[in-house]
């Protein structure tokens, strides 16, 4: 963690500790943004191997992971099919006004608004990152969501920034010792 992280991660501990479902965005989050397209039309995306292993590390804590995107690209649904076996479930496309999901969640969870954290990018994402408890945003995200956040992250999306948000939870949870070790045996 880096000094900016570090004093961020310490002035929201509290809030951090709080935090039982994590929802996020895909394209500029979850990727670097950059759409692809074969000759067929059919769309690709480049996903982080780091942020996949976060992902699976706040399933194991007990994390509930969510994803709200306006894309409907079928790669996404691909990439988050692998992750059904660690009790990810909560996979909502094509959903350009997140608020009603991300209700939806909330409701669903019995949660309050203090225990979710969102991240985003783009103008559809504010809505969602001004309500919730927490938010983070990449470094590559627009102005106005970097205003808004509780905490901008100096790695980009699709890069790792999803990772160190969520390494940031865990550890304030008290969690992430506990899941490494799970790692070291054999």
């Amino acid at each position: 963690m880096n000094l900016k992280h570090f004093f961020s991660y310490y002035f929201n501990l509290k809030k951090l500790k709080k935090i039982k479902l994590f929802v996020f965005d895909i394209d500029g989050v979850m990727t670097d943004g950059k759409l692809i397209f074969d000759d067929n039309g059919i769309e690709s995306k480049f996903f982080n191997t780091l942020d996949g292993m976060g992902i699976v590390m706040a399933l194991k804590a007990g994390i509930k992971i969510a994803i709200i995107t306006g894309s409907k690209a079928n790669c996404i649904k691909q990439r988050f099919d692998k992750f059904k076996s660690h009790g990810f479930e909560d996979l909502i496309q094509g959903e350009e006004h997140k608020m009603p999901a991300l209700l939806t969640l909330i409701e669903k969870y019995g949660l309050k608004d203090e225990e979710v954290a969102y991240m985003g990018d783009d103008v559809i994402d504010l809505a969602p990152i001004k309500y919730v408890g927490f938010s983070f945003a990449p470094k590559n995200a627009i102005s106005e969501v970097k205003k808004n956040a509780n905490i901008v992250l100096d790695k980009e999306g699709g890069n790792g920034a999803v990772r160190i948000a969520i390494d940031m939870v865990l550890k304030a949870r008290g969690d992430y010792e506990k899941i490494i070790k799970e790692f070291y045996s054999f």
